[in-house]
């Protein structure tokens, strides 16, 4: 069993770098993952790490868009809680200058 066994967490900005290995971590203590970012590529990239690590297709989400804008942090919101019911623990690795 992991530490985060039926957990859901988003992690925003996982296309990459700290965010891909976060979301990583996170999955291989049974989290169910959303990831996030712009790059559907990057974010194809961070999926099939995940997968690697363990995770079951089933318990990966993920959904490309720039953050900043409001629609897209709540469809992000709307689209998890969809697709795993709940959201327990949210990782905000962004920032806007």
């Amino acid at each position: 069993m992991g530490r985060f066994d039926n957990k859901v967490v988003i992690v925003t900005g996982s296309s990459n770098g700290i965010g891909r290995t976060t979301a990583i971590l996170f999955a291989e203590e049974g989290a169910k993952v959303t990831i996030t970012g712009r790059s559907e590529k990057a974010l194809d990239i961070t999926r099939d790490e995940l997968l690697k690590a363990g995770a079951k297709a089933d318990d990966i989400h993920y959904m490309t868009g720039d953050l900043t804008n409001e629609s897209v942090q709540k469809k992000l919101i709307e689209s998890t809680v969809e697709k795993f019911g709940q959201i327990d623990i949210l990782v905000r690795l962004i920032f806007k200058t």
